[in-house]
């Protein structure tokens, strides 16, 4: 089975709002999350911000929820604030999805309560060793997530 991630991450406030220097710093992490799932995982990988190209708000929104449902987790790097992050973070969890949310300690954000108080994983980094972080935080939600797989197939297959 390949496995299908969908990458939340801000999107619009970054570029809005944040110096060239910080939005190219979060563009080199979501392209990293990226890279290295495809390598290490063989995973297919939806990342919206690769598909920002002039469409319609309406044909955005539905060609991502259409990209959410049919990914198996969601990694979602909730460090600059997003109203569609926060929405695609909902639609996952509605629809029971795994999510490995990725904080940076360095963000000039705070942390949204709905975030931190909604029980998916979330684990820190911090720009001085977030390579290594992130590839930590990613494993180990792969071999976790790969474990419930598992036992959740098991529990499909068993008849009464």
């Amino acid at each position: 089975m390949v496995l299908r991630c969908y990458i939340s991450q801000a999107i619009t406030l970054l570029k809005q709002h944040e110096r060239k220097s910080v939005i190219n710093q979060y563009e080199e992490i979501y392209d990293y999350i990226e890279q290295f799932l495809k390598k290490e995982y063989k995973t297919e990988v939806f990342n919206p911000i690769k598909h920002e190209s002039g469409i319609r708000p309406s044909d955005i929104y539905w060609r991502d929820i259409k990209a959410l449902s049919k990914a198996h987790f969601v990694v979602a790097e909730v460090s600059v604030v997003s109203w569609g992050v926060g929405v695609e973070l909902m639609y996952a969890i509605m629809k029971g999805k795994p999510i490995l949310a990725l904080y940076n300690t360095n963000s000039k954000y705070r942390l949204s309560e709905m975030v931190s108080g909604s029980g998916m994983r979330l684990r820190k980094y911090n720009n001085k060793n977030w390579k290594n972080m992130i590839t930590k935080h990613i494993s180990e939600f792969i071999k976790e997530y790969k474990q419930y797989a598992k036992l959740r197939r098991g529990l499909t297959s068993y008849q009464l």
